[in-house]
């Protein structure tokens, strides 16, 4: 189905909170696996269309989010969805607690237990108002990014507009830039500031009533980190400082040395790779799309399918313009088993980078769209980014 044509529903909350904790009395008190496993395959169907409807406004709202609707819309989830965890906690917590066990690990995989079990250390119904807040104010920060507009030679620019102009070789033009877009985040500080303020008191709240020590583990748990600790990071870190630090200093002083530029540089200077410019596509952006459907063509079959797929059901948003979200993500509509891609460009080799880095996530869902439960369609967010940066080696 074309995304345009994909219908938005308002969940009601309540039907669905008695929907789940319905079924998991029905899953509970299966006398047999066949029994169990119907009631798991209906619900994770169940929970899947909710999730899509709550996917749907939120694509839209970031598409535009000048559109009184969705926006309206993305207020009622950020309240709802904390109270919906609640029934989906009871609905995990059956899931856990089955007799079928090894059944359903055999069908299905073991990891769904593993992730099941640490989502129920990231939710506890104390929490509710603190998540409702926090769907709030991050909801909040989307739209005052994205309500951007800043002048600049004659124009005025979002964030994501201004970058071709904070890359320009001419150092004069360039630096202008970059201070036209420091007026912004500076006439604004005082709110951005605040947002930032009020989430970290929240989340270390909500860490702390969870039994955490804070919010650091409790984001591990959110990030479902399932094979590596908060030790393995630590190791991670000092081996960056060891070894890539050095090679960056050393790519840096390289680059300096090329623009002529004294070391440590600028943000302005940093951004200029070559005193005759940064890279930059060819053509347009029907151009970009056009040469990736003729790429992923000849890549494989398989990619063929995918892309044809994507562009055939409009499920590209890349275009910038006013009152769009800032960034790119991929997500994936899961009642119609489709993903979706959402970038900003602006004309810069970032464009490339970014059509590719989310299409190399869009073609990991399309591959796993028939996966059950719905929740493994996609891995653990780490895991999720050598789907893209492999797709951007391509």
């Amino acid at each position: 189905m074309k995304f345009s044509q994909m219908p938005y529903q308002r969940p009601d909350i309540e039907v669905a909170g008695k929907y789940l904790r319905s079924a998991a009395a029905r899953f509970s008190s299966a006398a047999g696996f066949d029994e169990a496993d119907a009631v798991f395959r209906e619900t994770d169907s169940f929970i899947g269309r909710t999730e899509t409807m709550f996917t749907l406004a939120h694509i839209r709202h970031t598409i535009n989010t000048e559109d009184e609707f969705y926006d309206g819309e993305m207020a009622f989830i950020d309240e709802v969805q904390p109270q919906l965890e609640e029934a989906l906690q009871q609905w995990k917590l059956a899931v856990l607690g089955t007799k079928f066990r090894r059944e359903f690990s055999e069908k299905y995989c073991e990891l769904m237990f593993t992730n099941t079990e640490i989502a129920l250390k990231t939710f506890s119904p104390e929490i509710i108002p603190e998540l409702q807040k926090e769907n709030a104010l991050t909801t909040e920060y989307s739209k005052l990014l994205a309500s951007a507009q800043i002048p600049f030679e004659g124009g005025v620019y979002t964030l994501s507009q201004l970058n071709p102009l904070k890359l320009d070789p001419d150092d004069d033009r360039r630096h202008a830039a970059w201070r036209a877009e420091a007026d912004w985040y500076c006439a604004n500080r005082n709110r951005l500031d605040g947002i930032y303020d009020e989430l970290v008191r929240l989340r270390d709240a909500m860490g702390r009533k969870l039994g955490f020590d804070g919010y650091t583990p409790l984001g591990y748990c959110r990030m479902t980190r399932n094979c590596y600790t908060k030790e393995d990071v630590e190791k991670f870190r000092a081996a960056v400082v060891k070894y890539l630090v050095p090679l960056a200093d050393a790519v840096y002083r390289r680059q300096a040395r090329r623009l002529g530029k004294p070391y440590p540089m600028g943000y302005p200077d940093n951004a200029l790779e070559f005193r005759s410019g940064n890279p930059k596509p060819f053509g347009s952006a029907e151009d970009i799309l056009a040469q990736g459907k003729r790429f992923y063509h000849e890549l494989s079959p398989e990619t063929a399918q995918f892309i044809d797929f994507m562009y055939e059901n409009e499920l590209l948003d890349v275009l910038s313009r006013k009152g769009k979200a800032g960034g790119g993500y991929c997500s994936s509509l899961y009642a119609y088993k489709s993903p979706f891609i959402f970038a900003n460009f602006n004309g810069t080799a970032g464009d490339v980078e970014v059509i590719t880095h989310e299409a190399g996530h869009a073609f990991a869902n399309y591959t796993a769209r028939d996966v059950i439960p719905a929740e493994c369609q996609w891995p653990t967010l780490e895991a999720c980014e050598v789907h893209s940066m492999s797709m951007e080696f391509f």
